[in-house]
């Protein structure tokens, strides 16, 4: 199944398009979430240990969005030209070089897993016990993780986001019904949340290869291999790739200093994580919609539409912000109270989704617009910005989390202030981009 973007009206095709990329986001989002709540009923120790193992998880994605960032553009880019035997191409070549790239990372988590840990100096020795064994088991499955999300980014530039959420719901379902058995019926706690998503995992990146690998990788005798290809979407995605990598690795620094304020912080922090992931999951669907929607178009030479698509992504990115916002003040501590029911605990975590709740909207128009920026290839703009206000984190987390200051409310403060900053700059290189560059093609399509 493949949609062309190019034709219709822009609202509609983006919204088509952006519900399923939200439905198969928030199902990804589910594996962790359902861990959480599992997790929960061990203790804010062992949620502890979970969100500190998750860090280096999720920097595993940004060493592998090196490729699987330059293949969804230049696929829906291909597309756009209509030409589908490049797409292939691209595809495998991917392919191929995430598995690769994994590879390398997951041997080093498996060698340096002690030292990966001992980094945040829990000073816990029970949690850094659990921290160690659920990283080893989670990681094995990034094989499985990435290879969804590859074939998820070639269905979604191929204007198909549909098939996406139907695998991903199967692994999602899986995932709910083996985490209470892996965990508690055969006793392995933690570990079994990490062994409960590893299996769910592998039976969704199974049926995504069984039903759409001849359509996305075409036939193996028509395979090219090519150093020199992988080369070339590297360095497309090597700015937001960057970006990712740095944004986890500055998540890790954070995470540090939010363990100075011991486990009850660092199981607040993770848990508003997840809850915030909300808003992130929902703008990050509309952010896939919005790059594969450009890419096509700008392929296709539509540079009109592009606009038009930016504006109806800002529209919806807006709304969304807004409630999530109200959402954050008026709830927080109840949602806290999903995962834990440790005095401490929530109060730190309510404070986190309070404060943190008002950059929500910042952080919807700064997706928007770098996606209908890395749609048109030019990804070093939004790249530049989120890492330079990203890094900013730290000192200003150090600063105002002094205890003569405001503790480890200005850890959430830092994160406040950088994300306001990122949603002005990145919209303001969005209306550099178009009135010097965009605006000047003017091929009168709607």
């Amino acid at each position: 199944m493949q949609k062309d973007l190019t034709k219709g009206p822009v609202l509609s095709s983006i919204i088509k398009l952006a519900i399923p990329i939200i439905g198969s986001s928030f199902m990804q989002f589910a594996y962790n979430f359902t861990d959480m709540l599992w997790v929960g009923q061990l203790g804010s120790n062992a949620v502890a240990a979970v969100g500190t193992s998750g860090f280096f998880l999720h920097m595993g994605w940004a060493f592998a969005s090196i490729l699987m960032v330059g293949n969804n553009i230049a696929i829906s880019q291909a597309i756009g030209r209509n030409d589908n035997e490049e797409a292939q191409n691209i595809a495998i070549n991917a392919l191929i070089g995430v598995f690769l790239l994994t590879i390398v990372y997951l041997s080093l988590i498996q060698v340096g897993h002690v030292q990966l840990i001992g980094f945040f100096e829990l000073n816990n020795l029970a949690t850094e016990q659990m921290a160690h064994s659920y990283l080893r088991w989670a990681s094995v499955g990034l094989f499985f993780i990435f290879t969804t999300r590859l074939f998820t980014g070639n269905s979604n530039a191929r204007g198909d986001s549909k098939t996406p959420f139907q695998i991903t719901l199967i692994g999602v379902v899986l995932n709910i019904i083996l985490d209470p058995i892996f965990i508690f019926v055969l006793d392995f706690g933690v570990t079994g949340a990490a062994m409960a998503t590893l299996l769910s995992q592998l039976v969704a990146a199974g049926i995504f290869v069984v039903r759409r690998a001849k359509a996305f990788l075409g036939i193996s005798k028509a395979w090219l291999i090519s150093l020199k290809k992988m080369l070339q979407l590297a360095r497309l995605g090597l700015p937001p790739s960057i970006q990712y990598m740095i944004f986890s690795f500055i998540a890790i620094v954070m995470a540090k200093i939010v363990a100075g304020f011991g486990s009850d912080a660092i199981a607040a922090q993770k848990i508003g994580l997840q809850i915030e992931a909300m808003t992130f999951m929902t703008v990050g669907g509309l952010n896939g919609a919005i790059m594969s929607f450009t890419g096509q178009n700008f392929g296709a030479k539509k540079h009109k539409r592009i606009h038009n698509g930016y504006k109806s992504g800002l529209l919806l990115a807006l709304g969304f912000g807004a409630f999530m916002t109200v959402l954050f003040l008026l709830f927080s501590e109840e949602m806290v109270r999903w995962f834990v029911d440790e005095d401490t605990t929530v109060v730190i975590g309510a404070a986190y989704l309070r404060i943190v709740g008002l950059s929500q909207i910042f952080m919807c128009i700064e997706m928007i617009g770098s996606g209908v920026i890395n749609g048109i290839g030019k990804t070093r703009y939004p790249a530049t910005i989120n890492i330079s206000m990203t890094i900013v984190r730290v000192p200003l987390a150090l600063w105002l989390s002094q205890p003569h200051r405001l503790g480890v409310n200005g850890i959430w403060y830092a994160i406040l202030i950088s994300t306001f900053l990122r949603g002005i700059l990145v919209t303001s290189s969005y209306y550099y981009l178009n009135n010097k560059w965009l605006k000047h093609v003017h091929d009168g399509s709607n």
